[in-house]
């Protein structure tokens, strides 16, 4: 561990200690946490202001409220972040491949009549990734908890569904444009 952040943690360890025998002593969190800042520089997460001896459990600079929070430095998103990568490429692409097909029908006065399934096709795959995407996004805490491996199975698996359904339109395009 890096210097300061040991420096933190054992700091951390102390004011633990401290801070049960204080609090069953009947101090307030904003106690706790004014004298926590008294002797230590730590911005303030809002505008960056020094909280070190503030009087109040608000920033004096921009009125933030401030309390105490346990924190990790050890969050890992990487894979999650591969996951929503691989989701949005493919989404984007089939939703790009879809209105690059239906212009040049509309343009040539044909209307949707002759490219109908394809653009079907493409609009539920669209909305397919959509909707796997925004689950992702919105249990991501609950990705995050899972074993590793599980997250790289999900993550192969969402590369894997990525991919494929995005071949089968591109190939459909390109015959569509040759015929």
């Amino acid at each position: 561990m890096a210097g300061g952040h040991a420096d933190t943690i054992s700091g951390l360890k102390g004011a633990d200690q401290g801070m049960k025998s204080e609090h069953q002593q009947g101090f307030s969190e904003a106690e706790l946490l004014r004298g926590w800042l008294s002797s230590r520089d730590v911005p303030c997460p809002v505008c960056g202001y020094s909280l070190r001896s503030i009087q109040s459990a608000t920033c004096p600079e921009c009125g933030a409220r401030l309390d105490v929070r346990v924190g990790s430095t050890d969050l890992r998103i990487g894979l999650w972040l591969a996951g929503v990568i691989s989701l949005s490429l493919a989404m984007g692409f089939v939703g790009l491949l879809t209105i690059l097909f239906i212009v040049p029908f509309l343009a040539a006065g044909l209307g949707l009549s002759i490219g109908l399934p394809v653009v079907a096709i493409s609009t539920i795959i669209t909305v397919s990734y959509m909707l796997v995407l925004l689950r992702l996004i919105r249990n991501r805490k609950k990705f995050w908890s899972k074993p590793r491996k599980a997250q790289k199975a999900s993550v192969v698996l969402y590369i894997l569904a990525s991919s494929a359904p995005v071949s089968i339109p591109l190939a459909i395009w390109f015959m569509a444009w040759l015929l």
